[in-house]
């Protein structure tokens, strides 16, 4: 039988209800599938930054560690050319910009290292050691107002010595006005103070004051070591290796060639 009007009435008013509950829901629906395919996907976003940091924090440490054996394997070579006892070290402070310009190193006394050794890098001259204890020792550096190390011109042969200042920039002293040097002559260790092998690259002169008053020129000089940076370090003894032959001069020692 056919449904009574007000059957029909009333079937007619609740379809637009029914479809717009059925959109509702089939929308509701949408939503958390939606908001389950965002999180997980957030989620995996997250998981892969997390790997990424994991993998640049290994890659960064396995460039540190092959960093470090290059400046470990160019020290060994300056250590087996050096025809001397010789001791390698790794810096644990560093005060080159304070007023007294040291550095402080992780083995003294028990590895050999005593006061006045010669110390340096393969690029060339640091400075000496000032004291040791068993454990550590502390180098003065070149940098320093109270540094000294006797140098000669490699062109020319002059004489002079190269300290700190008390403005910080290194400098020549004692080399006479008549002496001929220029920007750009390299200085190396004259060999004549006992400490230093002979030929070891100091720095390269940057500035000469063109009338200075007083008997000695006013130079400038650029290091070859940048004490800032240092992480290792080559400890020097006076002392002969023992497993060369007593027939070697100490003339044959090698020359740290380094450009600074």
């Amino acid at each position: 039988s056919q449904p009574d009007p007000i059957t029909r009435l009333l079937s007619h008013s609740v379809k637009p209800l029914q479809r717009a509950l059925h959109a509702v829901g089939s929308a509701t629906r949408n939503l958390q599938l939606n908001y389950v395919g965002i999180k997980d996907l957030w989620n995996e976003n997250v998981n892969l930054k997390v790997r990424v940091a994991e993998l640049t924090a290994e890659n960064n440490q396995l460039l540190e560690a092959k960093l470090g054996n290059d400046r470990l394997k160019e020290l060994l070579e300056v250590k087996t050319r050096i025809l001397r006892e010789s001791v390698a070290a790794t810096v644990m402070v560093n005060s080159a910009s304070s007023w007294f310009r040291t550095i402080t190193v992780d083995k003294g006394s028990v590895a050999g290292i005593h006061q006045g050794m010669a110390v340096i890098t393969p690029r060339g001259v640091v400075g000496k050691v000032v004291s040791a204890d068993e454990t550590t020792a502390k180098v003065l550096l070149l940098t320093d107002h109270n540094s000294g190390l006797d140098i000669i011109t490699q062109r020319t042969r002059a004489r002079g010595i190269v300290s700190g200042s008390v403005d910080g920039g290194p400098v020549v002293k004692y080399l006479g006005r008549n002496k001929d040097v220029r920007p750009g002559d390299r200085l190396i260790t004259s060999g004549l103070d006992g400490t230093f092998p002979k030929g070891l690259l100091v720095g390269t002169i940057v500035d000469i004051e063109a009338e200075p008053p007083g008997l000695f020129q006013r130079v400038r000089v650029s290091l070859a070591v940048d004490p800032l940076v240092m992480e290792e370090v080559l400890f020097i003894s006076d002392k002969p290796r023992p497993a060369l032959s007593s027939s070697m001069s100490e003339s044959a020692e090698p020359r740290l060639s380094a450009t600074p």
